[in-house]
């Protein structure tokens, strides 16, 4: 079984993807079907009839029910079998599947794996800029062979950027970089800042003015189990950052298996915000850099990994590591916590 954390609210689709037909994922190894039941409300349940484990994604929604496609017994949002069409119609408790609690909220729907009784809706991440109306967002779910920590350690450590993508930074951006890490509580920032940076290809798009150089700040902020934000932007010399060209990012990882993640992202702008045009460019760039530059060196280093073990792996740490390093400390320490609770509370 993986090491992941249970009690907590991962990223299982983006609203406007699920529509009339059921969704099938699988999360923490567990296969899961995802439908819109009565009034449009989200409906999660484990993805396999008992009778003969035949994917229940593969079946029918008829209101809050879905029908089996195999030999059409029907279950409730509860996961209840509610209709045996065979023999006598006996139910059995056999027949009731596990359904799991879910929330929608950003245009995210959200399922919590752990204990349904602890699920919290105040504990989903916060992240009202995807709500806020100075920003257009554009959406995309990345599929990553590789186990989600590795993906933190990448979003942690933007120093990468200008070798693997030349479309988001300028040569020599490392060395100009003033990095610095912080921790506050759990929650663990990097925070990246360039004076006097050329403009770089994504803000020339974005740009108003007639400067060539300005500066940059990118700023990582991640929580656990695997929320990241990143606050990016370019002012002009004097000028207000937050009232400047800015491209946020929302970056949320739920692992699949022990080896592949869900990456769910989302870049705003708050500049040219009804440029069609702009926008599938930043969708498709942000796309492209993800599916073709980030996923394949990711799968490439874990290759070259023994495990996803990284301290196990001995690696050569240099000071930009701080931030990754730190978050895959405060992860491990929180689900050794929640797996001793786990412990304590099956001897009562």
């Amino acid at each position: 079984m993986m090491k992941v954390l249970k009690n907590a609210w991962y990223a299982a689709t983006w609203s406007h993807d699920l529509d009339d037909e059921p969704l099938s994922r699988t999360f923490h190894e567990q296969p899961v079907v995802i439908y819109r039941g009565e009034g449009g409300k989200p409906i999660a349940l484990y993805d396999a009839c008992p009778h003969r484990f035949a994917p229940l994604s593969l079946g029918r929604v008829q209101g809050d029910r879905i029908k089996c496609g195999y030999h059409g017994l029907e279950f409730d949002r509860k996961g209840h079998c509610v209709l045996n069409p065979h023999g006598k119609g006996v139910i059995a408790s056999a027949l009731n599947v596990r359904s799991y609690p879910l929330a929608e909220r950003y245009g995210m729907i959200w399922i919590w794996m752990g204990d349904p009784d602890r699920a919290d809706e105040d504990k989903l991440p916060s992240l009202p800029i995807l709500e806020d109306a100075d920003f257009t967002w554009v959406h995309g779910r990345t599929f990553v062979n590789a186990h989600y920590e590795l993906v933190i350690d990448n979003l942690l450590d933007l120093s990468h950027v200008e070798f693997l993508h030349p479309f988001l930074a300028s040569d020599g951006n490392s060395s100009r970089t003033v990095f610095r890490a912080e921790q506050v509580g759990d929650r663990v920032n990097s925070y990246y800042d360039v004076r006097n940076e050329p403009i770089t290809a994504l803000f020339r798009l974005l740009w108003e003015g007639d400067e060539v150089e300005a500066d940059l700040h990118a700023y990582m902020y991640w929580s656990a189990p695997s929320y990241l934000y990143l606050d990016t932007g370019m002012s002009a010399p004097g000028e207000d950052p937050s009232k400047a060209p800015r491209v946020p990012g929302i970056h949320l990882l739920t692992p699949e298996t022990e080896n592949s993640t869900h990456y769910f992202w989302a870049m705003g702008r708050n500049r040219l915000r009804d440029n069609v045009e702009i926008s599938e460019m930043i969708r498709e760039g942000t796309r492209n850099a993800f599916e073709h530059e980030d996923e394949p060196m990711i799968c490439a280093v874990r290759s070259r990994m023994s495990s996803n073990d990284l301290f196990a792996n001995k690696p050569a740490l240099l000071p930009i590591d701080e931030g990754n390093v730190r978050a895959r400390r405060v992860l491990s320490r929180l689900i050794l916590e929640e797996e001793g609770n786990m412990a304590r509370q099956a001897k009562v």
